[in-house]
């Protein structure tokens, strides 16, 4: 049963940040954020590929998806330093919250992956 959620919290996470990365596509500066978004899709959907099964590349992927979510988060927070509003119609706050949500996201990452079956 555990499994089954982890599986599809996983397909959750991998269609919300493709469709933040589509909307990404309209926003400023496109070639900036789609990719972005597009990096914790590829971290949460490595868990289906069979060389990534291994333990140690389970461990690489986590250790590299809080990598990024540290880089995230200052970027994140270095760009609500430029406008601090907290106001939805800003493209900052926009920004600055998508960097904060993809963060949290990575750092969570971990939970979701399996378990090495000795």
């Amino acid at each position: 049963m555990k499994r089954v959620l982890s599986n599809l919290f996983r397909i959750f996470i991998v269609i919300v940040w493709v469709i933040f990365a589509g909307f990404s596509f309209l926003s400023y500066e496109p070639e900036v954020w789609i990719p972005t978004y597009i990096t914790v899709s590829l971290l949460y959907s490595t868990e289906w590929f069979s060389i990534f099964r291994d333990p140690g590349n389970r461990i690489l992927v986590a250790g590299l998806g809080k990598a990024i979510g540290i880089g995230y988060f200052v970027w994140g927070f270095y760009i609500f330093i430029d406008n601090p509003k907290p106001d939805l119609d800003s493209e900052i706050f926009k920004q600055s919250l998508g960097l904060a949500l993809s963060s949290i996201s990575l750092f969570l990452l971990p939970f979701f992956q399996e378990r090495s079956r000795i």
